[in-house]
């Protein structure tokens, strides 16, 4: 009778097993086979431009369109906020109401005043200048940065930010002055029951 050895591990099968021996060897022959594709596809593919930041890169499948994992993330978010733009607007011209904030009750019933649109320009950089650091954390913090940009990656940086002045800042609450009048003596009409 032939005995047979592991494709993997050359160690003799055990009954019933016609190439691996166990199952971390069956994995590992798996792993090798994705890992053979994935060269063969990289080597066979050109480089090309990211769609985001327009850096070359080689890609590592022939669906791969970013560079990086926060290329992808920085246009996947701003889909989503194209596709909610669309929607609210859609929900304007057919005549409903856009609520903002549908968590929160507050702004449901309109008490709060429209939040302030702030537009504040934003791009992925490779480089970033940092301010001293006074303290242990911040240090850690920017030496893991530091190695994180030396290593390729990239930041978000934003654009610099229009002052607010404190008008925009103050809640303004609609509601008018007869109402409040009658909500004053609303109020003065339950303490008076209460014995205030």
């Amino acid at each position: 009778m032939k005995v047979k050895t592991c494709f993997i591990c050359k160690k003799d099968l055990p009954k019933r097993k016609t190439r691996f021996c166990s199952i971390a060897c069956s994995e590992y022959n798996d792993v090798l086979k994705r890992k053979a594709i994935t060269l063969r596809l990289s080597t066979l593919l050109e480089p090309r431009e990211c769609i985001n930041c327009k850096a070359m890169y080689p890609p590592k499948t022939s669906r791969q369109k970013c560079c990086s994992r926060a290329c992808s993330n920085f246009l996947a978010a701003e889909y989503q906020k194209k596709k909610r733009a669309e929607a609210r607007e859609l929900t304007l011209r057919s005549g409903g109401e856009v609520v903002r904030g549908a968590g929160n009750r507050s702004r449901k019933i309109g008490q709060y005043a429209k939040p302030t649109a702030i537009n504040i320009p934003k791009t992925l950089v490779g480089t970033a200048v940092f301010t001293r650091a006074d303290t242990r954390e911040r240090v850690d913090l920017q030496s893991k940065v530091e190695e994180y940009l030396a290593n390729g990656g990239k930041i978000m940086k934003y654009g610099d930010q229009p002052a607010i002045t404190i008008s925009d800042s103050i809640t303004k609450w609609e509601i008018s002055s007869e109402e409040q009048d009658t909500a004053t003596e609303k109020y003065r009409i339950l303490n008076a029951y209460n014995g205030n």
